[in-house]
């Protein structure tokens, strides 16, 4: 039974341990998409690191206790391993034993011998069997390299792996010289992955000091110490004579111990009793995951937060240089006297032929065809006037389309209006930008460039397309029933006028003269033509281009925004890192 509920117990514990990995996960690929925000390289790495870490918890998750002690030269890491082994010399004491250059890694059986090296480099590791002493089964101890020695650079890599499959840290420090700025600062980054019960400060060689003293003043000012050092991820410090508990202290007849206060049995009962009861095991990697998970993330958060407010401010910059310079674009075709091409005034009749009836629509059907090919014969020979009308033919040959909204020219004056004044305001927004860490390659105004030409594209074929959509609105409204009444009914009253006098004569015998005929098919003719300019002109005042342009530009401001998919890189990347900031704030 108590092998299913551990065995329920780690799958719990492992589905969690997914979870931490899962969200470093995330947070990695969201500072991948990143690559301009400098901090992200290197938060990506911490993600990386971090995940494998928590993978080599999972790899360990039914594994013995492991318990490393860490301290500086002279603390007496190693005679508090003998003293934890239950007073056997396990570990050489000395400034001059081997654990100066490498791990020292004492278990109970020979598992560790197999495990231990193969994870954390056969070089940097020393083996011993705990032979002869009282090293409870399933607990491992670890004896670490000074971290003040001369060659403490090159046990980093062997003491890091040690901390990265420790359960437990004991981090010792002389209680005659406990505040030792260069050890705490050591530690700092270290004791951020345990907290609790994972974590324990000793101050060794307590004997040597006046007990009240150190009750009173140097155990609480200790504590009080660390916990600011380590951002309170302390909770208790215990006083220790480890020497007291050895088989052969070897006492200076001059030195001997100041008094009977210890609390190593305190010490012995956390490590070897709670510790090894069970569930503990696995609870406190799980905790020790999430200690992993949480150092990542609160190193992204004070990332984050401290560029946010650079980063906002540069957001609403570059948000207000691209507003101001549509605004300057849009000022440039208002303030433009720009005409309406030859070429939309007959896209125009060449619509409102296909609604039109009546003696009206016929002749502007043959309108239209009559002008589209004397376009494009005049095309031929002449290339100024009868441009616009050939463009709009090939467009319309091709794909239907509608001629050029704006003059070449014109566009040009606005995209260069629109140029000019978000160049003018990019510096202050690419300031801002690099304050929150983005690559100094931002201010060069590349950047910049890749947004006049997305504007160029999206202006050209908006306003193209609004200005199509204001002409599409005058056939529909040209077309309506009682303008083609009124407009038919003089041609038609002729027609129907004439037929019946004709008519009515040829059935009375009264032969009509030729004078009448004539005189009635001009009087149609002028009928037809009257009408048929009074809708041109109907037609020319509805392309007037200021009320069309100014129509245009008001549809033009509402749409004038970047599509999805087509937001410039570096806008992206600014808008994903603030997302993070409200994803994981600090």
């Amino acid at each position: 039974m108590n092998k299913l509920v551990r065995q329920a117990a780690a799958l719990r514990a492992l589905g969690r341990i997914e979870g931490f990995k899962a969200e470093l996960g995330r947070l990695a690929s969201a500072l991948e998409a990143v690559p301009l925000w400098l901090p992200a390289a290197g938060l990506v790495r911490q993600c990386a690191e971090g995940i494998r870490m928590i993978d080599a918890i999972a790899a360990r998750l039914d594994r013995r206790l492991v318990v490393t002690i860490i301290g500086p030269s002279g603390s007496g890491k190693s005679t508090l391993v003998n003293a934890l082994a239950g007073g056997a010399e396990l570990s050489e004491t000395g400034h001059r034993r081997p654990t100066t250059g490498r791990l020292m890694v004492f278990g109970s059986g020979s598992e560790e011998a197999a495990e231990l090296p193969r994870e954390l480099g056969a070089e940097a590791v020393v083996v011993r069997p705990a032979a002869g002493s009282r090293l409870p089964e399933g607990v491992c101890l670890i004896d670490t390299p000074d971290t003040d020695s001369m060659a403490s650079h090159r046990h980093l890599a062997a003491l890091g792996a040690a901390v990265a499959h420790s359960d437990v840290l004991i981090c010792v420090f002389d209680a005659e010289n406990p505040k030792r700025r260069d050890h705490a600062d050591y530690l700092a980054p270290i004791v951020r992955r345990f907290d609790g019960e994972s974590l324990v400060a000793v101050l060794n060689k307590c004997d040597r000091l006046d007990e009240t003293e150190l009750k009173e003043r140097i155990l609480p000012d200790f504590l009080d110490y660390i916990r600011a050092s380590w951002d309170g991820a302390v909770d208790r410090a215990l006083c220790a004579s480890a020497r007291r508990h050895v088989k052969e202290p070897g006492w200076d007849p001059e030195a001997g111990p100041r008094h009977g206060f210890d609390q190593f049995d305190e010490l012995h009962r956390l490590v070897f009793s709670h510790m090894t009861r069970d569930g503990f095991v696995i609870d406190r990697r799980v905790e020790n995951a999430r200690r992993l998970h949480a150092f990542v993330l609160d190193e992204a958060r004070q990332e984050l937060a401290s560029d946010r407010e650079a980063l906002e401010s540069a957001g609403r910059r570059l948000i207000e240089a691209e507003t101001e310079a549509m605004a300057a674009a849009v000022a440039a075709v208002r303030g433009g006297d720009e005409q309406i091409l030859p070429g939309m005034g007959l896209s125009v009749c060449q619509t409102l032929s296909q609604r039109w009836v009546g003696p009206v629509g016929w002749v502007l059907a043959a309108w239209t065809r009559l002008m589209a090919l004397g376009g494009g014969v005049a095309s031929i020979f002449r290339f100024g006037r009868f441009r616009a009308a050939s463009g709009w033919r090939r467009s319309t040959g091709e794909k239907g389309g509608r001629p050029e909204a704006l003059a070449p020219e014109h566009l040009q004056v606005v995209l260069r209006t629109y140029r000019m004044e978000l160049l003018r305001r990019w510096p202050d927004a690419a300031e801002m930008l690099v304050r929150g860490r983005f690559d100094g390659s931002v201010r060069d105004g590349g950047a910049a460039a890749a947004s006049v030409e997305r504007f160029a594209e999206r202006f050209s074929s908006l306003w193209a397309e609004v200005v199509n959509a204001e002409i599409d609105r005058i056939p529909r409204r040209l077309s309506g029933f009682w303008l083609q009444v009124l407009l038919n009914a003089p041609v038609v009253g002729l027609l129907g006028y004439a037929g019946w006098i004709t008519i009515v004569n040829f059935f009375s015998g009264s032969y009509l003269s030729g004078d009448f005929f004539l005189h009635a098919l001009w009087a149609i003719v002028i009928a037809l033509l009257l009408s048929f300019s009074l809708l041109q002109a109907i037609i020319r005042a509805s392309l007037n281009s200021k009320r069309l342009a100014g129509r245009a530009l008001d549809r033009l401001k509402r749409d004038l925004q970047p599509p999805e998919g087509q937001v410039p890189p570096l806008h992206l990347q600014l808008q994903a890192v603030l997302r993070m900031t409200d994803a994981w704030p600090g």
